[in-house]
């Protein structure tokens, strides 16, 4: 076997890697079996496989470099973007969902003008009470997931070709610069628009996690190649020794990430302790759940049309009491909203005309009838139902803990 870094180094990276799949193997393990909040720990165990993946492909990067960075680096570099959209998922279900976040957390909040000068002065201020300034949020962060696997595309098919230093591989570098920072510059603002009621959530550990394996990648990947060019660093025709450090230096790294990780999401918020009352997956139907592409599919389809985000589809009551400056209320009014009864109900002109397929979007049609499974309220156990109540999880409930109290209270000594 080769060596492009000292045998010392090669053998910590090996070592800092087993621990780090091992430590993320673990705490992914945990979700899938205290899996009682699909919607959540998908998206969470979609972010923690960054870490194996960057072991795997960093360790790869030190054993075999030139195959490595022509075929293995695009997909890290991809689920790198796939990443920064889930965690602004992430953030947007923890609120509540993209309707409460447009219907109730932004009414009655000013808008907010962009912290650029330069663009304050030709964009408007960003109004998250108005669906048309999230989804433009929502797109600018996307539209990096959709540019990406076309830039790595591209970046091979100029390393065969040797077309490093001719106009398409500069016309890649400034794309992806800007399809990058772009995607960066919408999840600040989105950030910054909710980071009041983010707060409660501690959202900042996650931030980092997600954020510090992102910027080490990319500030690093400068520094080193500003070394390699200053001869610093060992540089040879045949090798890109430079790239082999960094990935040497990631491999060390990831203990810390996966580390951060296991804390930052930990697996003990969904166990029987702390939802009690509440089923889970089975461990084959949760990996399923989590490993399934019907939610992405269908939520890149609904952003890049866009149809749905419209005014109708995002009724709320409190659109009344919008702040003065917003321009949701006035662009509702438009688009045929009108009150009655002094602002207490509110109707549609021309309803009618609206589509019924998305007359509710992310509601519970009003006709719709809640059908019990049983009329005992127990169901049996199924060795094929994607469900399983944990039995021994009553021992938390509410009731059991009230009887534990009344107990002590009876019974003090």
């Amino acid at each position: 076997m080769n060596y492009y870094i000292p045998r010392w180094w090669f053998l910590l990276c090996v070592l800092s890697s087993v621990m780090s799949i091992t430590i993320s193997a673990f705490s992914i393990s945990q979700q899938l079996l205290n899996y009682r909040k699909p919607y959540e720990q998908r998206l969470i165990i979609r972010i923690q496989l960054m870490v194996p993946l960057f072991c795997v492909t960093c360790l790869l990067a030190c054993v075999i470099p030139n195959w490595s960075e022509t075929w293995i680096n695009p997909i890290r570099e991809i689920y790198e973007a796939f990443v920064i959209y889930t965690f602004f998922s992430l953030l947007t279900l923890i609120l509540g969902g993209e309707r409460k976040i447009i219907t109730e957390l932004s009414m009655g909040k000013p808008p907010m003008r962009h912290p650029i000068p330069i663009l304050g002065s030709f964009l408007s201020a960003v109004d998250m009470s108005d669906p048309n300034d999230f989804l433009s949020i929502k797109r600018g962060i996307l539209q990096y997931v959709w540019i990406k696997p076309f830039y790595c595309l591209g970046n091979i098919i100029c390393m065969k070709y040797e077309w490093k230093r001719e106009f398409w591989s500069l016309f890649l570098t400034i794309v992806y610069n800007v399809s990058a920072s772009l995607s960066l510059y919408n999840l600040a603002l989105f950030w910054k628009c909710l980071y009041g009621d983010l707060q409660k959530y501690n959202p900042w550990s996650k931030f980092l996690c997600v954020k510090l394996i992102i910027f080490a990648s990319y500030w690093q990947e400068i520094l080193i190649s500003v070394l390699s060019k200053y001869g610093i660093i060992r540089h040879d025709s045949d090798v890109d020794y430079g790239y082999v450090y960094q990935n040497a230096v990631l491999c060390v790294e990831m203990i810390g990430f996966a580390i951060g990780h296991l804390y930052a999401f930990i697996w003990t918020t969904y166990d029987s302790k702390r939802i009690p009352e509440g089923a889970r997956l089975r461990f084959p139907s949760a990996v399923k759940d989590c490993f399934g592409f019907g939610d992405l599919i269908w939520d890149f389809r609904v952003t890049f049309l866009g149809n749905l985000y419209s005014y109708r589809n995002f009724n709320s009551a409190e659109a009344v009491v919008a702040h003065r400056d917003a321009r949701s209320r006035l662009n509702r009014l438009q688009a045929g909203l009108r009150y009655t009864d002094g602002g207490r109900g509110n109707y549609w002109v021309n309803e009618g005309e609206q589509s019924p397929a998305s007359s509710r979007y992310g509601s519970v049609e009003e006709d719709d009838s809640w059908t019990e499974l049983s009329p005992t309220g127990f169901v049996p156990e199924d060795p094929n139902y994607p469900v399983k109540w944990d039995v021994d999880a009553h021992k938390y409930s509410r009731d059991i803990e009230r009887l534990r109290q009344n107990t002590r209270r009876a019974y003090p000594g």
